[in-house]
């Protein structure tokens, strides 16, 4: 019986038949590549006007001659029964489905720093979702681009957060205790910090005893808002101390002012100011040019010196007044000695209580009425007291 054989259209080269029919086989034998049509196996396409269509070839077949799961260098990557393969390189990694797939843009270098992390899937699938900067719930935090987050730790505790970059805001719910060398709060706008406790309040440096506390830049404004209670020294240092108050108290019995470690010629007093057909200024106090207290109604001040008319001073005065050359006042209730007095005008009333007014000042020069019936006689140099008597007669 004879031997049939069937041959389709062949040739050595690596290249395509220029035409085939319908149905029509042909196949190339010269070494495959990338770059010819060696080792390829065509046909005439009946659905494409019998196009020539590579359909197989020895070619394809040679990529997948290999152990499977181990990657063949110009071969087709065939995982094994683990969905693994040896090794795996590419210039780019997209991770994700079709159209929504993410260019992973790490560098090997970068990726590597994971070599020995032991997490597990469940923990690494916490990075999944999450967004640079953002705290997104049930994921992992990771800084953005400017070393910031901004979001809220809204767990009740978070053990050991020992280093935090800049916070662009924070709430807590519960305690919140700052821990360490240095801690610095920096804003461009307000910072408020508040409570409703009305018991235990808000505290500054209570804690340990002798801390210095400092409020306020040099040159900044401090305004405190209610009622302040100092319990220890209050020490004001600054060129000038208003005190702006309907009623000031002070309960020291002793109130100091000026100091005493050199002689400055300053004057030391109370300086009062008060309208009277203008702006005007009045002093009480020691005079330092003349060592005397004095009063000034209208007064001129320079450099903490005052000057001007001395006033009249209204009082109950007590003592030795031995440079007076006026008492002006209607009464006087105790005058024990007067040295020289040059005019007194009328006495209205009062009790003498001292030595006899001599005749050659008006008076008698006696200390006692007398008797009754007896009358004062002169003796040329004074006065006695006397009965007049006519005598006896027979």
């Amino acid at each position: 019986m004879a031997v049939n054989v069937i041959k389709i259209k062949r040739t050595t080269g690596a290249t395509a038949p220029s035409s085939l029919n319908a149905g029509e086989l042909a196949f190339s034998g010269g070494s495959g590549s990338q770059s010819n049509l060696g080792q390829r196996l065509f046909i005439g396409d009946p659905a494409n006007s019998n196009a020539v269509t590579v359909i197989g070839g020895n070619y394809f077949s040679n990529l997948m001659d290999h152990v499977h799961g181990t990657t063949t260098a110009s071969s087709g990557l065939i995982v094994d029964a683990n969905k693994s393969t040896s090794e795996l390189r590419t210039p780019a990694l997209y991770i994700g489905t079709s159209g929504s797939d993410t260019l992973v843009t790490s560098t090997a270098a970068e990726l590597n720093i994971l070599d020995g992390v032991t997490s597990t899937a469940a923990e690494l699938n916490l990075v999944d979702g999450s967004s640079a900067g953002s705290v997104v719930n049930n994921k992992a935090v990771i800084y953005n681009g400017s070393g910031k987050i901004v979001g809220e730790l809204a767990t009740a505790a978070q053990p050991a957060i020992t280093s935090l970059g800049t916070i662009a805001g924070l709430t807590t719910s519960g305690a919140l205790d700052l821990n360490g060398t240095t801690i610095d709060i920096d804003a461009s706008d307000d910072v408020t910090i508040d409570t409703s406790d009305t018991t235990g309040g808000i505290k500054i440096g209570a804690g340990v005893s002798g801390v210095p506390v400092t409020v306020g830049h040099g040159t900044s404004e401090v305004t405190i808002g209610d009622n302040l209670t100092v319990t220890g020294d209050l020490t004001v240092s600054g060129t000038t101390t208003t005190v702006n108050s309907t009623t000031v108290a002070i309960a020291d019995p002793i109130f100091e002012i000026g100091e005493s470690g050199s002689d400055d010629n300053l004057d030391r007093g109370i300086k009062m100011k008060y309208n009277s057909g203008g702006a005007k200024i009045a002093f009480f106090g020691y005079d330092d040019s003349d060592g005397k207290f004095l009063l000034i109604p209208e007064a001129s001040e320079s450099g903490n010196t005052f000057s001007g008319t001395a006033g009249i001073l209204k009082a109950n005065t007590e003592g030795n007044a031995s440079t007076a050359t006026t008492l002006s006042t209607a009464s006087h209730s105790i005058v024990t000695a007067l040295a020289n007095l040059a005019t007194v005008g009328t006495i209205t009333g009062g009790t003498w209580n001292a030595t006899a007014i001599g005749p050659t000042k008006g008076g008698t020069g006696l200390t006692s009425p007398g008797s009754s019936g007896q009358i004062a006689v002169s003796t040329g140099s004074g006065f006695i007291m006397q009965h007049l008597d006519g005598g006896t007669y027979s």
